[in-house]
Order: C-alpha cells, then structure tokens, then sequence
C-alpha cells in the first residue's frame, strides 16, 4: 500500500471515527431528552393526582404542583439545553481534530508526494547524463501514448 494510499486510509478512519463521536453525541443527548420528558410527566401525573382533593387543598396543591412542574420543567429544559451544548461542543471539537488530522495527513502526502517527484527529476537527470538520446526518446513516447489517451477519451 502506497503513502498516499494508507494516508488516504488513515483520513478515512479518522472520519469514520468522528461520525462515530458525533453519532454517539446526539444519542446521548436524545436520551437525556427522553429521560427529560419522562420525569416531566411523572411531576405532571403527580400534580394532577395533588389537584383532587379537598377543596382548599386541592386550590393549594393545584397551586404548588404548578410551581413545582414549571420549576421542574425549566431544571428539565435547561438539562436539555446543557446536553445540547456540551453535544455540540463535542462535536465541534471532534470536526476540529478530525480537520487538524486530515491537514497533517495531507501536509506528510504533499512532502511525501515531493520527494518522490524529486527523486525522479534525479533520476531522469542522471539517466539523461549517460544516455540522452534514450530519455528523449521515452519522452516522446510517454507524450504521444498521453496524447492518444486523450483522443480516445474525448471521442466518447
């Protein structure tokens, strides 16, 4: 396997794990919500079973129950809004390493990429020193086998 090839591999795991992160995230989040909803309706259930009873009492329980229901479910809302946050905020930061990865993968591709091209140049150099008549020849051959590719692929 190639640098480019297991670079291209390694940016492929490296996005594979943060659609992992982030899938992970939201469903943390969508059972925090879940959990959430489920204790409002407990507190709702229980205040409704508050309200029935005498008639002062209930005035007085319906009262609280609402109290305590709104307080619960602005405790409720805002645990949901911090879960939302904070699943943001991880997968923002998992964007941003998988990016910072990907620049790096791509940064060693380029230099790696570079130094075959050099090492190459070397060598057509080296080769056209000895023999210069063959290099020419090859790259004759190399730009008309290019040329036909390109005539064959445009007649399509």
């Amino acid at each position: 396997m190639s640098d480019a090839e297991r670079t291209i591999s390694e940016a492929r795991a490296t996005a594979r794990d943060t659609a992992d992160q982030v899938t992970d995230a939201a469903a943390h989040a969508a059972d925090q919500v879940k959990d959430a909803a489920g204790s409002a309706a407990e507190n709702a259930q229980d205040a409704v079973k508050n309200a029935r009873g005498a008639a002062e009492s209930a005035v007085s329980a319906a009262k609280e129950a609402a109290g305590d229901a709104v307080d619960t479910a602005k405790d409720t809302v805002d645990d949901v809004i911090d879960g939302l946050k904070s699943a943001a905020s991880q997968a923002k930061d998992a964007s941003a390493d998988a990016l910072d990865s990907a620049q790096a993968q791509a940064r060693q591709a380029y230099d790696s990429g570079r130094g075959i091209v050099d090492d190459g140049v070397g060598f057509v150099q080296e080769k056209y020193r000895e023999n210069p008549g063959l290099v020419i020849a090859v790259g004759a051959a190399a730009l008309l086998a290019v040329v036909f590719i390109v005539r064959a692929i445009t007649r399509r």
